[in-house]
């Protein structure tokens, strides 16, 4: 795999980022617990629309996260790559698979957590999912603005998930709580990694592992990843925006 494989990773770093895919497959979740701290955000409103979304892939114009977060470069190859593998029938490429995995461990080393882990969680998640939670990881350090869901300018909570299942190919309401009642309720038990996750007046992203999530917090903060406090965890529900 090594050279070959490192070289055909490093050549999709510069693509710009793309939207819109649809491929379905069974998963199940990794659950670990792990404690963190939480804090609540309000979300901004705007009208529902449909969660069914075309298959073609949608090219959206290249941004630059004010904050350089090597994570997020990370993802947008990684995610570069996944759709890339939906374009070509929906079959997850070795590059894929070894740009996914440095995602995972850049991750589990900043959440101080096993990156095989996230690596596991994600894999066992279908492409949809897989797509929009790289989407959400590829604009990590993106400051948070309200009624925003701008990549590489601003998102507030509901915006960034709402950009990272367009992504996907699902458009859902920039509303968290229009968001939620639309999404068919799971469980940390049945959830996959890239679910939503509700605590009341704020929206989350799932990262599969425990109480690990990413989001755009609040006015002054940035997109960032983290794990919520039991507390915060025992009052969120998990939404699968595809069904």
């Amino acid at each position: 795999m090594g050279g070959d494989v490192m070289t055909a990773i490093s050549s999709f770093s510069a693509r710009p980022r793309l939207a819109r895919v649809g491929v379905r497959a069974m998963a199940i979740a990794v659950v670990v617990t792990v404690p963190g701290v939480f804090a609540t955000t309000t979300t901004a409103s705007a009208a529902p629309a449909s969660n069914v979304a075309p298959l073609p892939s949608v090219a959206l114009a290249p941004s630059v996260a004010p904050i350089d977060d090597p994570i997020a470069d990370s993802a947008q190859t990684a995610l570069d790559l996944a759709l890339r593998d939906v374009d070509a029938g929906g079959v997850a490429s070795t590059t894929y698979l070894v740009a996914r995995a440095l995602v995972a461990d850049q991750v589990g080393a900043r959440l101080w957590t096993p990156g095989r882990l996230f690596d596991e969680a994600w894999g066992r998640a279908d492409m949809e999912h897989q797509v929009a939670l790289l989407s959400a990881l590829s604009q990590l350090g993106v400051p948070y603005r309200r009624y925003a869901s701008n990549p590489g300018v601003g998102f507030d909570c509901s915006g960034l998930t709402a950009f990272a299942w367009s992504a996907a190919g699902f458009d859902i309401p920039h509303n968290s709580t229009a968001q939620i009642r639309m999404a068919e309720p799971r469980t940390i038990d049945t959830a996959q990694a890239g679910d939503i996750l509700r605590y009341p007046g704020h929206v989350m992203m799932w990262l599969g592992v425990g109480q690990a999530i990413i989001h755009a917090p609040f006015p002054g903060r940035h997109v960032e990843i983290k794990f919520l406090a039991n507390r915060s965890m025992k009052r969120s529900k998990f939404g699968d925006p595809t069904e």
